[in-house]
């Protein structure tokens, strides 16, 4: 399954997302494109600079990236796929790389992001979609 960066930040960051993100935690086969790694920091970020998060949280959280996701795929393999989906789709490039991953691997998406699940879901990848529990 590739997971997508939010997934990994709701794995760390106590949210409405945590607990349904935590199902994907531990699965086999987990993957993601390496720009995994900057967007989650991205992300962590965000929730330290909100106050939300330390900045020891931040630090684990970008640290057990490589250990919670057994396969990074560097993005140079992925680019053109990705680029080529994003002009087609007309959506972001960052997303379309996970989307190409998806499609190169015939693995599906997990992802809290409603707009890329549906697209994963046209372009025939599949997406898990990762709601609030509250």
């Amino acid at each position: 399954m590739i997971v997508d960066a939010n997934i990994v930040v709701y794995w760390c960051v106590l949210s409405p997302f945590t607990q349904s993100a935590e199902r994907i935690l531990g699965r086999p086969n987990l993957c993601a494109p390496s720009l995994i790694r900057t967007e989650a920091a991205s992300g962590f970020l965000k929730y330290l600079r909100a106050g939300l998060i330390g900045m020891d949280q931040l630090r684990s959280g970008v640290a057990g990236i490589d250990s919670a996701i057994p396969t990074i795929v560097e993005d140079g393999r992925l680019i053109k796929s990705a680029v080529e989906l994003a002009s087609s789709e007309r959506h972001s490039v960052y997303d379309c790389m996970y989307l190409a991953l998806a499609l190169e691997r015939r693995e599906p998406i997990a992802t809290a992001d409603r707009r890329l699940a549906l697209l994963a879901e046209k372009i025939g990848a599949g997406a898990e979609l990762i709601e609030p529990e509250f």
